[in-house]
């Protein structure tokens, strides 16, 4: 019997995503401000229209949110379905009166390698740390 305490095989947890959220519309995106209820809608909305009841109860986490830019994680085994629900699904007027997508910026399974600006190094290291916390418990 092969004991998994000695196995240094690392699995990974979470894949985390940059994602701006657009009307495509320059004019319309100066108008409208997208708040974490609105990412949430969209996020549902649009697993929920690709993947169904199953979408429906995947599991995302915001790690931060800033107007049209939003940072989430999601299981990684859950990466493929969240990423083509994304991809595919282009919103209703029913958010802001206007149709919104969701554009992917930057996907990884490694925190440490997403590319944040300097104002978002403190929340980004906040996190990494709690990851690093967690993996050591």
């Amino acid at each position: 019997m092969v004991s998994a305490k000695g196995c240094n095989t690392k699995f990974r947890d979470f894949q985390y995503y940059k994602l701006q959220i657009t009307s495509q519309s320059k004019e319309v995106d100066e108008e409208f401000r997208a708040d974490e209820m609105t990412w949430r809608q969209w996020l549902n909305n649009a697993l929920k229209r690709n993947h169904g009841l199953f979408g429906e109860g995947l599991e995302y986490y915001f790690i931060h949110q800033d107007d049209k830019i939003a940072y989430i994680k999601v299981n990684y085994h859950d990466r493929d379905i969240l990423a083509s629900a994304i991809s595919t699904y282009t919103s209703t007027d029913e958010l802001v009166g206007h149709p919104l997508v969701v554009i992917i910026l930057q996907e990884t399974p490694n925190l440490k390698l997403f590319e944040v600006s300097t104002d978002d190094k403190l929340w980004l290291n906040k996190e990494i740390e709690e990851q690093e916390d967690d993996n050591s418990h």
